[in-house]
């Protein structure tokens, strides 16, 4: 309930809100898909709450909240440009296609690490008592393979709205919002694993397979 909860709040003020100016647009079959997308994230991972942001303030360092901010302006951004600077919005296309596939692959990707990582997986930046480096299934592919899928999902927004502009800035914020998060983790995992995690390091890109 709790997930649900907060999917249809930040569905409401990323999405909703901005189309208030254009109503008829809410119920339009590229922002359902997008709502549809935020409500399968939002329920394929751990709810985020204040107290969890308080207490694990000096771990997390507030990274889960300029996650959130970037992925409010990754959202708000591509619907804004889409809704109220293009003349056509109902056009589909390869690149509707691609943006939709994109929602689909990313949204998979990232349940699969939450499965995979179980208990270990949470909002905020952690280390719990009997945690374990866990470097098998998406986590032999990248090293933060939530991220990864998260990442897609996020920008998959402006490509299914193909607003281009919206595209970038999506990119632009998602990356600068999981560089940080990663070194803030990364120090973490390096603390309590050390040279097992080095050499996970190592021989595993960050988000990007064979990239970064």
């Amino acid at each position: 309930m709790k997930k649900f909860l907060l999917a249809s709040i930040s569905n409401i003020v990323m999405i909703v809100l901005p189309l208030l100016g254009k109503p008829s647009l809410i119920l339009h079959y590229k922002i359902i898909l997008i709502i549809v997308g935020s409500i399968c994230m939002w329920l394929t991972q751990p709810p985020v709450t204040v107290k969890e942001t308080t207490d694990k303030k000096s771990s997390d360092k507030s990274s889960v909240i300029l996650i959130l901010f970037m992925s409010f302006i990754s959202v708000v951004a591509p619907v804004i440009d889409w809704a109220y600077f293009k003349t056509e919005q109902n056009s589909f296309s390869v690149i509707t296609l691609i943006g939709i596939c994109f929602i689909v692959i990313g949204i998979s990707f990232r349940a699969w690490a939450v499965n995979r990582l179980g208990k270990f997986f949470t909002a905020t930046v952690q280390i719990k008592e009997d945690h374990n480096l866990i470097t098998s299934g998406p986590y032999s592919i990248v090293r933060h393979p939530s991220y990864s899928g998260a990442f897609m999902a996020i920008v998959a927004g402006g490509i299914v709205l193909e607003s281009v502009i919206g595209f970038v800035i999506s990119v632009i914020a998602m990356s600068i919002a999981y560089y940080v998060r990663i070194g803030i983790e990364e120090k973490e995992l390096i603390a309590c694993f050390g040279n097992d995690y080095i050499q996970y390091k190592k021989r595993t890109k960050m988000i990007i397979p064979y990239v970064w």
